[in-house]
């Protein structure tokens, strides 16, 4: 009877134990899923946060680019390296159109004041703006030089034809359109 006894224990001591690993067994497995359901979760976050980071970073270097493409267009539009000459409105003399009383901005030209420019000049958008002109001062660009006359180059209005001529040509001064 102690055997059957002893039997019978060692049975239930089988059964509990079994089911005792078989719920530890169920709980690992369980836990198991989960973190490797988060790991694909967290693995899948961080692809997408490496995707964005990727994309930030080039719309940073994107925008870099333009940044100094603008600057260096916006640098062609307030610089440039210019010839520079006299002209007397009033004698008919060199570099006058004729027309005295007017300038291409219908004001009266002022010596110290009126400088002409050229067509290329004109097409950056410097007709009716200051410009600070190295060596010289400021200046109103009040004038349009004649439209046959090639390359960066500005007129300023002199009070004699022989101020205008003593003044000769000067080549490569810095023109810095200050609008």
């Amino acid at each position: 009877m102690i055997v059957k006894i002893n039997y019978i224990l060692i049975l239930f001591l089988v059964v509990l134990s079994s089911a005792f690993f078989a719920k530890q067994f169920k709980k690992e497995h369980v836990i198991n899923n989960i973190n490797a359901e988060t790991i694909s979760y967290l693995t899948q976050e961080i692809q997408d946060l490496n995707r964005i980071v990727s994309l930030y970073e080039n719309k940073e270097i994107y925008l870099k680019s333009i940044i100094k493409s603008n600057e260096k267009r916006l640098e062609t539009l307030t610089k440039a390296n210019v010839t520079l000459t006299g002209y007397h409105p009033w004698s008919n003399g060199i570099n006058s159109d004729g027309y005295p009383q007017t300038t291409a901005t219908m004001t009266l030209p002022v010596v110290g004041r009126t400088c002409a420019i050229s067509s290329e000049l004109v097409n950056r958008g410097w007709l009716g703006k200051k410009i600070y002109i190295e060596g010289v001062g400021v200046f109103m660009a009040e004038d349009r030089m004649n439209i046959d006359l090639n390359g960066l180059r500005i007129d300023l209005c002199m009070g004699s034809l022989e101020d205008a001529l003593n003044f000769g040509k000067k080549k490569n001064i810095l023109a810095i359109n200050l609008n």
